[in-house]
Formats: C-alpha cells, sequence, structure tokens
C-alpha cells in the first residue's frame, strides 16, 4: 500500500508540471522518478522528503545541472539528499579543491559542484523539551558534515518552516566566533558522536544559498543565507512572545 501511494503522489506530482515543462527537463525528471520509485521499494525513502527533493532536482536542471539522488559521499559514510553538477558558472579559483573533488566524483575541472540536504523541520519524541536547540544541531552538523564535498552546499525547507541555523555559520570564515563554535561543538558532541563533528569543520564549513520549496505551488525559491536570516528576524520580532 505504501509503495502503491508513493508511486502515484510522484505520478500525479509530474503530470501537475509536464504542460509547463520542457522535454528536455521532463526526460531527466522521469529518471529522477524512477529512481526515486527503486528507492521506495526499498523503504529507503518517504514521500514527503521526496516530493521536496524531486521539486529541488526539477529546478536544479532547469538551471542546467546534471542532479543524482541519494547520492553517496565519503565512502558511502554519508547520504547526500541531492548532488548536482553543471558547467562552471563562476570563476572559483581553488585548482587545489577542484582537483581533489574532481577525483572525487569523476567530474571535470571545468565543472562545479553542488550537495543539497532537504531539512522538513521533523523533531523525534526524545527532543520534545528542546526541538529549538535539537534543530539548531542538526543543522549545524550538516554544514560542517556535507559542504566539504562540493563547491557549494545548500539547504532545502518547506516554505512553512524556518531553519535554525547557526549565526557563527553564517558568518564569514575566518571571521567566526571561537567561543560560538566552542558552543556549537558541545551541542553536536552531545548528538553526534559516532563519527563526531570536528570543530575545523564548523569553523571552515559554508552554506551559500537556502531553496525554499513550496509543494502546494509547486515553486522553489533559491535564496541568500543572509537574506532568509534577516526575513526570519523580521518574522521572529513579529509573533515573539
Amino acid at each position: 500500500m505504501v509503495k502503491k501511494r508513493f508511486i502515484k503522489d510522484m505520478n500525479i506530482l509530474l503530470e501537475k508540471i509536464e504542460l509547463a515543462t520542457s522535454s528536455e527537463v521532463l526526460d531527466q525528471l522521469y529518471e529522477v522518478r524512477d529512481r526515486f520509485v527503486e528507492l521506495s521499494k526499498k523503504r529507503l525513502v518517504k514521500i514527503n522528503h521526496s516530493i521536496m527533493q524531486f521539486l529541488c532536482a526539477k529546478h536544479l536542471i532547469e538551471n542546467g545541472f546534471r542532479v543524482k539522488i541519494e547520492y553517496p559521499l565519503n565512502g558511502g559514510a554519508l547520504m547526500a539528499d541531492i548532488f548536482a553538477v553543471r558547467e562552471r558558472m563562476l570563476d572559483i579559483n581553488d585548482d587545489a579543491k577542484d582537483a581533489i573533488l574532481s577525483e572525487m566524483h569523476g567530474t571535470s575541472e571545468n565543472e562545479e559542484t553542488l550537495v543539497v540536504e532537504v531539512e522538513t523541520g521533523f523533531v523525534p519524541p526524545k527532543a520534545a523539551l528542546y526541538p529549538g536547540t535539537y534543530r539548531l544541531t542538526r543543522i549545524a552538523a550538516k554544514i560542517a558534515r556535507y559542504a566539504g564535498f562540493s563547491h557549494f552546499f545548500s539547504l532545502a525547507t518547506p516554505h512553512y518552516h524556518v531553519l535554525q541555523i547557526p549565526n557563527a555559520m553564517l558568518q564569514s570564515v575566518g571571521k567566526r566566533d571561537s567561543a560560538e563554535l566552542s558552543k556549537l561543538k558541545d551541542l553536536c558532541d552531545s548528538q553526534y558522536l559516532s563519527p563526531p563533528v570536528l570543530y575545523n569543520e564548523l569553523a571552515t564549513s559554508e552554506i551559500h544559498s537556502i531553496f525554499v520549496v513550496n509543494v502546494d505551488q509547486i515553486k522553489v525559491l533559491e535564496v541568500d543565507p543572509q537574506k532568509y536570516r534577516y526575513t526570519v528576524i523580521q518574522a521572529e520580532g513579529i509573533i515573539q512572545m
């Protein structure tokens, strides 16, 4: 029953976007859909998370990327929700990193890579008394662990959820407060020890953009993290109790 519902929902979403999507993009999206169906049969994915991944994949494909879903990183120790590659649009000027990433992923040094992690806002029962801290720690660990495996790293979230991004990790590398990083390290150690999140990862990992996903409207808006943070601060000032 679960598998049938998963496939049905995926096909409904495809039907909704077919008329407004080019055949070239659709061909790639059919491959993405088939990958999700394969994973769902193995009970490795859930529909709400997968729908968001699918819409992010569509957004990336329309912007010239080739995408892979549930892509292994670090020898399979990590699994990226989306790994994307396209011809270089920005002059990154980091020959050493280009060479490492090219060898790691089998890509050209003239291509740029992107990892996108989808965060639905789920909080497990064990964190019922500290949901905000749990979410902030999870986001810190995600950025620290995943950002080093691609040129760029992004988080995706539904439009009704607010990402708890640590302030320190929105600051420029080299300008982050050591006391804030130490507190983040302690928080991460309280949840993640196998493997641990390293202090240096917290100090140097960057988030480059945020994908705000509106599933109801089948839209994805990519925003700058600082703009997102400013908008959240404004909203929290209005609803603060």
